[in-house]
């Protein structure tokens, strides 16, 4: 795997080459989370715009040649929208080699026969699934899909990827420790360690202070600021139209990075305006930066 350590010569640069890409093939979501902000933005972000195939490959080339070695399909969205997900996931793929491996988050309400055949034949690595809660109304209030669906694509899934004899994509179950799902969690952890699937359990965030979901995204316990964060040291996040936003919480895109349709990706990740902000952000002078108001819950002594 090729790997780019040092920026180039005459390029502004206070770190070395990214390590994670997330890519925005498709825009939208169906689902309606409530720890999300997705269909609850000031800036009316459209939904079922597709990235271009050709500004696609552009941009995967482009990483490769830098050397990452996580490549997300997904960003700010549900990726399964993109009916060609299959085949993004396997232009990455077909070209990388470990340490490096490609990576989908989902809700899995959308993860058809189709999809998961796909996706199996792919060469995907991981393939995350978001199931919130066990209890239909439970879930149905905090997603807003019906978790009968998504735990038979799930089940689905798991009898295709056994009956093929795949390996991969290694399925892995996450949620959030909520106020709606905390007491829960001890018959969650047990259903999917019945079924041999790794569950996940994150914290309740809140970066960039989305307000939208403040009131609805409540933790089990007190959210904290962050004291530091390596998103902008080593994370790329790409919009389906080339754009570059400086973390996948900016969701109202107040921070452009670049575009990738002007300028090249290194040019970008090296060039005067990522070095600004990470100046900025290694003094602590964060006024103005969406970094100001990211906040997580404090872990559970």
């Amino acid at each position: 795997m090729k790997k780019t350590n040092h920026p180039p010569e005459n390029r502004a640069a206070v770190t070395t080459a990214p390590d994670h890409v997330q890519i925005q093939t498709i825009t939208g979501c169906n689902a309606r989370c409530i720890f999300c902000p997705n269909g609850k933005t000031r800036r009316n972000i459209p939904k079922g715009r597709r990235m271009d195939w050709d500004l696609y490959r552009s941009i995967v080339d482009q990483c490769l040649e830098l050397g990452i070695r996580r490549y997300s399909i997904y960003l700010m969205n549900e990726p399964m929208l993109d009916r060609e997900l299959a085949e993004r996931v396997a232009y990455v793929s077909t070209r990388i080699q470990r340490p490096q491996y490609v990576k989908v988050t989902s809700h899995g309400g959308l993860l058809t026969e189709r999809m998961a055949i796909g996706l199996l034949d792919s060469g995907l690595d991981k393939l995350k699934i978001s199931v919130q809660s066990l209890n239909a109304d439970a879930y149905w209030a905090i997603m807003g899909l019906p978790l009968d669906k998504t735990l038979k694509n799930i089940d689905r899934f798991m009898e295709l990827k056994k009956k093929g004899g795949y390996k991969l994509p290694r399925l892995e179950i996450v949620m959030v420790d909520s106020i709606q799902t905390h007491d829960e969690i001890p018959l969650i952890r047990r259903y999917w360690q019945d079924r041999e699937i790794k569950l996940y359990i994150e914290p309740v965030e809140n970066r960039a202070d989305q307000d939208n979901i403040r009131d609805a995204a409540v933790g089990e316990h007190q959210l904290e600021s962050f004291s530091w964060c390596r998103r902008l040291m080593e994370q790329i996040y790409i919009l389906y139209d080339g754009r570059m936003v400086q973390c996948c919480a900016d969701w109202e895109q107040r921070s452009i990075m670049g575009d990738l349709t002007a300028n090249s990706l290194a040019d970008i990740w090296y060039g005067q305006r990522y070095s600004d902000y990470r100046r900025k952000f290694v003094e602590g002078n964060v006024r103005g930066m969406i970094c100001a108001c990211c906040r997580k819950q404090i872990p559970q002594k």
